[in-house]
């Protein structure tokens, strides 16, 4: 800061004075050299005192000059000091305010954290709720899944058990047809029986017949009764054909084997009819 300027005091009244004392101090001691006025104590006290008289009034001015300056100097000191303390006060105002923004700001982060905390413990009770009922709508459809399943794997196994019935009976009726010695009937029931074949072939039903003369496999085969043959028995004849269902085994082919245990069994059996047929259907199907 710039220190301001003080008024001088005007030197000449000063000079003036100190010039007239000096001139008295001189004349007084011209006329004592000159010994018009004699020597004394007083005289000299005069002399002195005027000499010292003439400097203070030659130094008083300049005293007075620095006076000012210093009172300046403290004026303008004292105005610096309440200039920082008036400083001071705004920074100590701003503090204050930015603490009470603080205080409030962190008492409403408090509250946006507890309400924060409050929705994710509701959204999280929603997730449970909504995930529960998804499990059970996916339980229930799983559950509503299976019943039709069952109920379409239970048709499917009848309509199959039905459809190789049927097959089963105009097998024994082509059959008798072929034994009858009317070959005017057996074409029309072969006919008849290829009909029936094709179309169960639509729905992946193939019916297979075993060739008389090949050997027993166990595999594809089996006797009217369930009971395994003698070993390198050969089949004389089929009485039920075997059937597949989309190339999965569904029953094996019932056949009759050439031998005297077999032949005497067959012997038993009447042509018009057709034998007590095993039922395998069910689990191979399914």
């Amino acid at each position: 800061m710039s220190e301001p300027s003080s008024p001088s005091v005007v030197k000449w009244p000063f000079l003036l004075a100190d010039f007239c004392v000096l001139v008295v101090a001189a004349v007084l001691a011209w006329l004592a050299h000159t010994r018009e006025l004699p020597w004394s104590l007083g005289l000299a006290a005069v002399i002195a005192a005027s000499v010292a008289a003439g400097a203070w009034i030659l130094v008083t001015p300049f005293l007075r000059d620095q006076d000012a300056r210093l009172k300046l100097r403290e004026q303008a000191g004292l105005a610096d000091t309440v200039t920082q303390i008036r400083q001071v006060e705004r920074v100590v105002s701003s503090v204050v305010a930015a603490s009470t923004q603080i205080a409030s700001s962190q008492v409403g982060l408090t509250q946006a954290n507890a309400a924060a905390q409050s929705l994710v413990g509701v959204m999280h009770e929603e997730r449970q709720a909504f995930m529960e009922f998804i499990q059970r709508r996916d339980d229930q459809e799983r559950q509503t899944m299976r019943l039709e399943l069952d109920k379409l794997r239970r048709g499917e196994e009848e309509t199959l058990k039905v459809i190789c019935h049927l097959l089963d009976h105009n097998y024994a009726v082509f059959l008798a047809g072929q034994r009858s010695g009317q070959p005017a009937v057996a074409q029309q029931l072969a006919a008849y029986r290829a009909a029936c074949l094709d179309s169960v072939r639509r729905l992946g039903i193939v019916a297979h017949e075993a060739t008389v003369g090949e050997g027993f496999n166990p595999d594809f085969h089996q006797t009217w009764d369930g009971q395994p043959p003698a070993a390198g028995s050969r089949i004389s004849g089929t009485l039920a054909c075997g059937y597949t269902i989309r190339s999965l085994p569904v029953r094996p082919i019932i056949v009759a084997v050439d031998t005297a245990v077999e032949t005497a069994a067959e012997n038993t059996i009447p042509d018009a009819g057709a034998p007590a047929i095993p039922t395998t259907i069910g689990d191979s199907a399914s």
